[in-house]
């Protein structure tokens, strides 16, 4: 027996070691753009170092808080590019303001970091100006394929605008019919 144990342990000492392994942070269910993370949304897993994209989380509590700028998949590996700041890191003197787009296809191509002019064009006067000059994207809540198109309640975007142009945004969306145009 003793002669059995000694062969088995000189197997197990010539055995490779495998590969690195290392520590990452996966998202625990597929999660839509604009999803504030929280400890709930994350899991720890391991995975061959060498798979894994440079700058991947390796600590869940790198990322509970932030936004995510995109979609994700279930289990797919976090990066720092997969989040901004949380929604309430703004300049001072800004806020984040709701923007309600006509034109739910208009804002199916927005970004989270995009810079928009918002326009307000009343049909009573014919009349559109810009009420919110180089506004940036925040978040672009997700929506189905059936919600894209003109619809009577529009799409929602967040964006950060000083507080004196949320007023204003405010007034024109009660009054006109708002859209963006890229800077």
């Amino acid at each position: 027996m003793a002669a059995i144990a000694a062969v088995l342990t000189g197997v197990s000492a010539a055995a490779p070691e495998g590969p690195a392994m290392i520590t990452v942070v996966k998202a625990k269910t597929e999660l839509p753009g604009g999803t504030v993370l929280s400890a709930s949304d994350l899991m720890v897993d391991h995975a061959v170092a060498a798979d894994v994209p440079e700058g991947v989380v390796t600590d869940p509590n790198d990322l509970v808080g932030k936004t995510l700028t995109a979609p994700v998949a279930k289990n797919q590996t976090m990066t720092p590019l997969t989040t901004t700041a949380a929604r309430s890191a703004v300049p001072p003197g800004h806020v984040i303001a709701p923007l309600r787009l006509a034109d739910a296809a208009l804002a199916a191509l927005l970004r989270p970091g995009d810079v928009v002019d918002v326009l307000a064009a009343n049909s009573e006067t014919e009349q559109a100006a810009v009420v919110a000059a180089s506004a940036r994207v925040v978040t672009v809540p997700a929506m189905s394929e059936d919600q894209t198109g003109p619809r009577p309640d529009g799409a929602l975007v967040l964006i950060d605008v000083d507080g004196q142009t949320a007023t204003v945004l405010a007034q024109a969306a009660a009054s006109a019919t708002l859209s963006i145009i890229w800077r």
